[in-house]
């Protein structure tokens, strides 16, 4: 059984627990080969991958590509999809003297024995592959593509390859024709021209064989096949089981996780992507407060604006109203008596002589004494007329008709 995978050095740790699920389930008679297409795993992760023999023995070979010839293709649309995956394009001339293999993603497991997958008859075929449900959906990108209309779209992080007939039909060049010709349209550049390429002579295998809880399936036949009895589970998408805890079926990918060497390093990932996570969504939460308090620090800034000038119109209307004519009234200060008569000003001096010519006018004695003394005492320092008839307080008369203009 000749297995392919494409990976870099950061998702070995992953590609770990693919090949421990396939090495668990995998009959112990049946000879295995791993050919892993190097984007620069160091020796000390492949030094990792070695000891996963104690679950089962394998060979396993690192071939190097020349990445050069992959540089001019156009970028998958998926951040988590990088150019490594354009590598199956030439999986038929690394390896000529084989003419069958699986070309398997990094990110899935096989929860039992592949081995009737690997058997199935594909001689008439370029690949075998499960439908994909995401282009059954309505304004699809894959629509846009040049497909026959009877064609469907098949995911391909689960192929079983004819390495033979491509050899044979020169499928390596036409890939990378068409990778270019259909550039402005590709969104997932190597699976849309592995369909656009191969889509003549693809073989409809079992759901079982890439059942993907990321997919929302269109088909509920089709979900009930792959969920089933699952034979390879794939996070195809970006919510894959070490990032998301509560992926659907992570479960499996952390039964198989355990058995690796890289089990630690997965953990630890993990939690720093949930803290990474729940710092963004404080941050996130922190921005938005910070947003609300300044819509309202806005309010209060524009309510006391408004404060300040209704205090000003008010104290522009008081300063107004204090513009009045004193038109009749009588009150004193400590030297002077003030009448005011239809607006005339009359002062009179408070001495002993004006005093006595005031109080002349009062017809009762005991008024006038009263008025004496007041006056004497606030004004003349005492010596009234009959100081103990003297006003406890100070005497002042103030009567305003005030007319304002």
């Amino acid at each position: 059984m000749n297995i392919f995978f494409t990976v870099n050095d950061s998702y070995t740790k992953y590609l770990s627990v693919s090949m421990a699920s396939i090495l668990y389930n995998l009959n112990k008679k049946q000879t295995i080969n791993f050919f892993i297409l190097d984007g620069g795993i160091s020796d000390e992760n492949k030094r990792k991958l070695n000891k996963l023999k104690y679950i089962k023995d394998f060979n396993i070979e690192y071939i190097k590509i020349d990445n050069s010839r992959f540089e001019n293709i156009v970028k998958s649309s998926q951040a988590h999809i990088t150019n490594e995956t354009n590598y199956r394009f030439i999986i038929s001339s690394l390896k000529p003297e084989l003419d069958k293999c699986l070309f398997l993603d990094a990110y899935l497991i096989a929860d039992e024995d592949i081995t009737e997958l690997y058997n199935i008859n594909i001689d008439d075929f370029y690949m075998g592959a499960v439908a994909d449900q995401l282009p059954l959906t309505e304004n699809c990108w894959a629509k846009r593509l040049d497909l026959a209309k009877n064609y469907r779209y098949v995911n391909p992080g689960v192929i079983l390859v004819n390495l033979k007939k491509w050899r044979e039909e020169n499928i390596e060049d036409k890939l990378f024709e068409n990778v270019v010709k259909y550039s402005n349209l590709l969104r997932f550049p190597d699976q849309d021209t592995l369909n656009i390429t191969l889509q003549d002579k693809v073989k409809n295998i079992s759901h079982i064989y890439n059942a993907m809880p990321v997919q929302n399936y269109l088909v509920e036949k089709e979900k009930k096949e792959a969920f089933d009895n699952p034979v390879i589970i794939h996070w195809a998408g970006y919510r894959k089981p070490w990032i998301y805890s509560d992926a659907n079926y992570s479960e499996y990918f952390w039964k198989y996780a355990r058995m690796t060497p890289f089990y630690e390093d997965i953990i630890y990932i993990n939690v720093l992507e949930q803290v990474d996570k729940k710092i963004n969504t404080i941050i996130e939460s922190l921005i938005n407060e910070k947003n609300i308090l300044q819509l309202k620090l806005n309010e209060i800034n524009t309510k006391i604006i408004d404060l300040q000038y209704q205090h000003y119109k008010l104290r522009s209307k008081i300063k107004y109203n204090n513009n009045w004519i004193k038109l009749f009234g009588i009150y004193n200060t400590k030297d002077y008596l003030i009448f005011y008569l239809f607006g005339f000003k009359i002062t009179l001096k408070m001495n002993e002589k004006n005093i006595n010519k005031l109080a002349w006018w009062i017809p009762i004695r005991k008024w006038r004494d009263n008025f004496r003394n007041k006056f004497f005492d606030k004004f003349m320092g005492g010596g009234g007329v009959n100081n103990s008839l003297k006003f406890i307080y100070p005497f002042y008369f103030r009567l305003y008709l005030n007319w304002q203009l």
